[in-house]
């Protein structure tokens, strides 16, 4: 095999393997300390993880906001760094260190296998991966070891099985979800149920059955319940209105040096993401050497998709407009996760357009 064609059948790879490297390189210094970034309230948590596995039991009362009341947290984050230190004896601090670390690689190849079934492009897929190491806001928010970190992970994941109509591991992932975090599970949940509305109005204008559509609200009603389940379970309540967060409307609203922390970068191919993906036809039929190219295949589910995606994150994000003014900055990290994947098609559009050849053959991997 020659050096040309070794390199062809392996430098996709290669390349995604760079962008791993990368993103691992510059968060290895979470751990170069024994006091990990402390963020917001990353102590209260380590302190709750160190206690479960002290007493070898979940406590029942908080020890953020003074403590002494029952806990608001769901406890998936918290359990999953505990069982981690308990199997590998690692000190909870380290291991909090540890987990953002590997999260933060889950996230970016969750982020890759959406892009790539939302486009059938591993192009695509790998541009998304680029930009999510390039993001300023996804760099911040994947750093901090806090329970919105494996939300950030757990949102494409859940998408990913959404998108492939896999409605059991959509459901699971749901409800997983719903124990991680409240602001992801609040974004998961509107993106799935708008989703979900948009696939029935497209069923009742195409004059097609609504069973899609009807699926959606599958891993949204699970994801409700299990969050119902929980809250019932720790504030014997389903009223949310009292927690300490909604309570002191925590949140900076998201003006436009927040807006700007999405990359300008990855804002500039966001827009031309968006006017390929709605403006471009599905696979061409030029012919490349006497064969059919390597084309994305938008369609209109993928439409839908990142249609509900963008709505729903807007809307989150700017809920101070409505006189909520909860989490506002929260909810947009999940509108960035969009714009990155949406960048990742502005990028391959812009290359397309140059008329850069090797896009036109599928890459080996």
């Amino acid at each position: 095999m020659s050096e040309f064609d070794f390199i062809k059948r392996h430098w996709y790879k290669a390349a995604l393997l760079l962008i791993l490297l990368i993103a691992l390189w510059y968060r290895m210094g979470i751990i170069e300390s024994f006091i990990i970034p402390t963020y917001g309230n990353t102590m209260y948590h380590v302190g709750i993880e160190r206690e479960t596995i002290l007493t070898q039991h979940y406590p029942d009362y908080e020890l953020s906001y003074g403590g002494g009341f029952p806990h608001f947290y769901v406890p998936a984050y918290r359990l999953l760094i505990v069982s981690m230190s308990i199997a590998s004896g690692i000190d909870p601090m380290i291991m909090s260190g540890i987990m953002t670390i590997t999260i933060a690689l889950f996230i970016l190849l969750a982020m890759y296998i959406l892009a790539y079934k939302l486009s059938n492009n591993l192009y695509i897929a790998l541009f998304a991966a680029f930009f999510f190491v390039i993001s300023p806001e996804m760099t911040i928010f994947t750093m901090r070891p806090l329970p919105e970190l494996l939300g950030l992970f757990m949102v494409p994941l859940t998408f990913y099985f959404v998108m492939k109509e896999n409605w059991s591991m959509a459901t699971v992932g749901a409800a997983l979800t719903a124990l991680t975090h409240q602001m992801t599970l609040l974004s998961l949940v509107a993106v799935i149920a708008l989703y979900g509305v948009f696939q029935l109005a497209y069923a009742a204008y195409k004059k097609k059955d609504f069973v899609k559509g009807i699926k959606c609200f599958i891993p949204v009603v699970a994801a409700c319940a299990t969050y119902g389940l929980w809250q019932v379970y720790s504030l014997g309540t389903l009223n949310i209105f009292n927690i300490a967060q909604v309570v002191n409307r925590e949140g900076n609203p998201v003006d436009m040096g927040l807006f700007l922390r999405t990359g300008l970068f990855v804002l500039v191919f966001f827009v031309l993401g968006l006017l390929y993906i709605y403006l471009n036809s599905r696979a061409g039929s030029d012919k490349v050497a006497g064969k059919k190219p390597y084309l994305p295949d938008i369609n209109i589910d993928t439409k839908l998709m990142i249609a509900a995606w963008l709505i729903a994150t807007v809307i989150l994000s700017k809920n101070d407009l409505f006189g909520i003014s909860i989490f506002m900055d929260r909810f947009f990290t999940f509108f960035v996760q969009a714009a990155i994947i949406i960048a990742g098609f502005g990028m391959y559009a812009l290359l397309s357009w140059m008329g850069l050849d090797l896009l036109k053959e599928k890459p080996e991997i």
